[in-house]
């Protein structure tokens, strides 16, 4: 069985759930979390049994506030993957990804990925919104849930094809 490392960084506004998101890709269970202080990082194996091969993944989850925006420009040099997140329930959250995108034009775009997380708690953007940007941004898309697991075998599928890039 072969191994490699790859770093991969989950981008967007604070509160869009990208701890969540994290949380139950590494545990498979949703874990309640505060706000990230500027930054968890987090370790992944990803098993392709396609490939017979392993790969473990530096989960680099960024704060969202602004007031850490200062200091991340440095911590995504060298990003393999890109997840960017929205919150679903809120709108400005898809507008707020413009300034990220200004951060991780290094990842070339077939390494990024846009989730809509939420999408069991009443949310004001539908697929359609979700999708249209995602074609703007020529990138695949996966709508989810962090609480109830809903879209994670999807979002799982997805990132495993990538790592094999």
């Amino acid at each position: 069985m072969t191994s490699k490392i790859v770093k991969m960084a989950l981008v967007g506004a604070g509160g869009a759930g990208k701890t969540t998101i994290a949380s139950r890709l590494i545990t498979g269970e949703f874990i309640e979390t505060l706000m990230t202080i500027g930054i968890n990082i987090e370790t992944w194996t990803l098993t392709d049994e396609e490939s017979d091969s392993d790969v473990k993944v530096a989960l680099f989850d960024l704060g969202g506030q602004q007031q850490f925006r200062f200091f991340q420009k440095s911590l995504l040099a060298g990003t393999h993957a890109v997840i960017l997140v929205v919150d679903m329930t809120r709108l400005k959250t898809l507008f707020e990804l413009d300034d990220w995108i200004r951060l991780i034009r290094h990842v070339p775009t077939d390494m990024w990925l846009l989730v809509g997380n939420k999408c069991d708690d009443n949310p004001m953007m539908t697929e359609e919104d979700i999708r249209e940007k995602a074609v703007e941004l020529g990138v695949p898309y996966v709508i989810l849930s962090a609480k109830t697991g809903e879209g994670f075998q999807k979002l799982t599928d997805i990132i495993i094809d990538m790592m094999r890039k």
